[in-house]
C-alpha cells in the first residue's frame, strides 16, 4: 500500500486521534481482513515503513524440523526447504512471505474498508468512552437538542450526543429544545 503513512496522519488529524493509536487499529484492520480473505489459521504480520510512508503485510510460515509431524506447507515448512530459500534459518525462525491484498480483488477492498470503519469507530468510541468515565461523580452541561414523543430528551454535551429517559429525571420536570 503506498502513501499508508500520509493517510493515518490524516484520520489522525481529522478525528483529534493520536497517530500511534490509529496506526496500530490500521494494522489491526488489514491482518483481520488477511484472515478473512486468504486465511483464518495463519499467521500475518504489518509493517508500516515511515520513511517510505509503505505498509507491507506479511504472512509467517514457522520453520520446523523435516519429520515434524505439523509439516503442511501452509503454516509450517521443513527446515530443507527452508534452507533452500534461506540458507540462515534454523528450527523455530519464521520464514516471511510479503502479501498484497490488492491481489485479492474487490473481495479483499471491501472487507478491509469495513474492517478500517470498524477498528477507527471503536478507537473513536474508545477515546470518547475514557474522557466522560474520567467525568463521573462531576457535572456536565448540556444542551437538549430534541424530545421524544416518551419524553425522551436527546442531549448534546460537547462533540457527544446522549439521552435522557423519563424515568432519571425529577418528577414533572419537562424540557424543550434548546434548554441547558
Amino acid at each position: 500500500m503506498e502513501k499508508i503513512a500520509d493517510i493515518i496522519e490524516s484520520i489522525a488529524n481529522e478525528k483529534g486521534l493520536e497517530y500511534a493509536d490509529v496506526a496500530e487499529r490500521i494494522k489491526t484492520a488489514f491482518i483481520q481482513t488477511a484472515k478473512k480473505v486468504i486465511g483464518e489459521g495463519l499467521e500475518y504480520d504489518v509493517q508500516i515503513d515511515k520513511a517510505s510512508k509503505e505498509l507491507r503485510l506479511y504472512e509467517h510460515i514457522l520453520v520446523v524440523a523435516d519429520d515434524d509431524e505439523r509439516l503442511d506447507e501452509r503454516h509450517f515448512i521443513s527446515l530443507k526447504k527452508a534452507r533452500q530459500i534461506d540458507k540462515s534459518l534454523e528450527i523455530g525462525d519464521s520464514l516471511n512471505y510479503e502479501l498484497n491484498l490488492e491481489n485479492y480483488g474487490r473481495t479483499a477492498a471491501a472487507a478491509l474498508s469495513k474492517e478500517i470503519e470498524y477498528h477507527i469507530g471503536k478507537l473513536i468510541d474508545d477515546k470518547v468512552y475514557e474522557k466522560y468515565t474520567a467525568l463521573i461523580g462531576s457535572l456536565v452541561i448540556g444542551v437538549v437538542t430534541s424530545v421524544g414523543n416518551d419524553e425522551t430528551t436527546f442531549v448534546e454535551i460537547g462533540e457527544t450526543k446522549t439521552l435522557m429517559s423519563r424515568k432519571n429525571r425529577i418528577k414533572d420536570e419537562k424540557f424543550k429544545v434548546g434548554d441547558t
